[in-house]
């Protein structure tokens, strides 16, 4: 049940996790590893089946307390070998889901552990399975709880005089992320710590030269280096006590982001906002099918009474969808569709123009239709069930072209690439995360790993504090979503685009005037 961080079994990720498989290839490849020890995954077989059938009756809090409240049976074995490690101890969980970015930071670690305190620090490990976010991670990602086995990593605690991560880009550009002491503030979002990039042999970033010293600088960007020539892993964690000890490798990829991109957007007809604000006012299938063909001529600016009556129906939904195209297009409503199609198609295009022109000849809809059908769509989509992820739309590029075009531009660091935008879910406090529908752009004071279970489906990822190192960007870029941090929106501003490649990110207002 208990491994040697140096025993070949400790190479398999399906029995230690992927975190201390990474850890103990560096180590064999004689990279600066701590030694350790390993509770083999298998162990937390029966209480993650404890855990999954308290869930079902008694819900997070049942589950965790009934995993932790079952005792181990090597606890006396686990103490007697842990101390041959130290009278400081971490533990912390691995397991094979952590072989992908999205899953950074979702379970627990325990610092500062005496010996004695390791059979509960193991089950606390596997409770952690059952919080609430990791709950909320598996339902996105569609995994039963308490089917993953989780292994648990040991080692000596350190007391660093300053710590964080480091990666190495693709140009051979490695950038370092760093805080005085515990790296823990940094990866947690609490810390927005320091960067330096070491480029043709010259780190640039004064603050974090002066809190780690060029010579532990130097010495990570060599070890990184070298565990990428020897493992092809590009990031890391690291702490300084006394030398540089890498606490974590591994090598992440960043899934292909969609091919547009806010530079360039030298030519922009203003009454494009119009049409970006009509777009997010009917979205999802329901809304492309029943209300985007005649909605092109304007929406009412009263919100649509939510209070349905005995007589409405789909089939009295598509009857109104009709009546509206008929009316705007000023054509029989068979005819007006496939108008409504080429005029979109149009909009689409390298030229809007043209389609811009015929929209303002359109006949405003009625508005009490208009917000009766309103009404029904948004009651319809309410019963829809959604699959786990969307993905890019056919009018995200187009929403994130215009916003960023003409919306207000707020300039922040840039954590994870790729371009998005959509309606703005913003999150007041981490404790309480409510779900949105798909395809939103999440807001939030810090990047705490709490918000990954909402990153799933997201368009992109804005906060007002926090850095590029923390486990929530790492999350984002295994996801492909786009994130910038250090940018804090007004009250008012609903439509959000985020370029995550020059840390911009641009909002509009949902109502307002065409040519604002």
């Amino acid at each position: 049940m208990i491994l040697d961080l140096d025993n070949e079994a400790s190479l398999d990720p399906g029995r230690v996790g992927a975190k201390a498989a990474w850890l103990a290839m560096a180590r064999r490849a004689g990279l600066p590893v701590l030694p350790g020890l390993v509770v083999d995954s298998t162990a937390s077989i029966h209480h993650m089946a404890l855990g999954a059938n308290a869930l079902v009756s008694r819900g997070s809090g049942g589950a965790r307390l009934s995993v932790t409240g079952e005792p181990v049976e090597f606890a006396e074995d686990l103490v007697e070998q842990g101390a041959r490690l130290g009278d400081h101890l971490v533990a912390r969980s691995s397991t094979a889901l952590e072989a992908s970015g999205e899953w950074s930071g979702a379970f627990t670690s325990y610092l500062d552990l005496t010996p004695p305190d390791l059979p509960k620090a193991v089950t606390g490990c596997w409770a952690s399975a059952f919080s609430v976010s990791a709950l909320e991670r598996q339902a996105s990602a569609s995994i039963e709880p308490g089917s993953i086995p989780m292994a648990v990593l040991i080692q000596r605690a350190l007391d660093p005089a300053a710590g964080g991560t480091a990666r190495l880009a693709k140009d051979g550009t490695v950038i370092v992320h760093g805080v005085k002491g515990s790296p823990a503030p940094l990866l947690q979002g609490w810390s927005g710590g320091h960067e330096a990039r070491l480029s043709q042999a010259k780190w640039l970033g004064v603050e974090l030269v002066e809190l780690v010293g060029l010579p532990a600088l130097n010495e990570i960007a060599e070890q990184l280096r070298n565990a990428n020539e020897m493992l092809a892993v590009n990031q890391c964690e690291w702490a300084l006590d006394g030398s540089i000890w890498l606490l974590q490798v591994d090598a992440r990829t960043t899934p292909g982001a969609p091919i547009f991109s806010s530079e360039n957007l030298d030519t922009f007809d203003p009454r494009l906002i119009r049409i970006a604000r009509i777009i997010t006012r009917a979205p999802g299938r329901l809304g492309q099918e029943l209300v985007l063909p005649w909605a092109l001529a304007g929406l009412p600016t009263s919100p649509p009474q939510s209070e349905r009556g005995q007589g409405d129906t789909p089939e009295l939904a598509r009857e109104l969808s009709e009546q509206l195209l008929a009316d705007v297009w000023g054509m029989p409503a068979h005819e007006a569709l496939d108008a409504a199609r080429r005029c979109i198609s149009d909009l689409l295009g390298q030229d809007p123009g043209t389609a811009l022109d015929q929209i303002d000849r359109l006949t405003p809809p009625d508005p009490t239709l208009a917000l009766r059908l309103l009404a029904l769509v948004e009651g319809m989509q309410a019963g829809e069930d959604r699959p786990p992820r969307l993905g890019v739309g056919r009018w995200e590029p187009f929403l994130a072209s215009v916003t960023l075009a003409s919306g207000n531009h707020h300039r922040g660091i840039p954590a994870a690439a790729g371009v998005g935008a959509g309606l703005r879910h913003r999150v007041d406090h981490p404790l309480h995360i409510r779900s949105h529908p798909p395809r939103r752009v999440i807001t939030s004071g810090q990047p705490v790993p709490n918000l990954a279970p909402l990153l799933w489906d997201a368009a992109g990822l804005v906060t007002a504090t926090g850095s590029p190192a923390a486990h929530l960007f790492e999350s984002a870029r295994a996801l492909g979503v786009p994130a910038v941090s250090g940018v804090v929106l007004d009250e008012g501003d609903q439509i959000v685009a985020v370029d995550g490649h020059l840390g911009i990110v641009a909002t509009l207002t949902l109502n307002g005037d065409e040519d604002d």
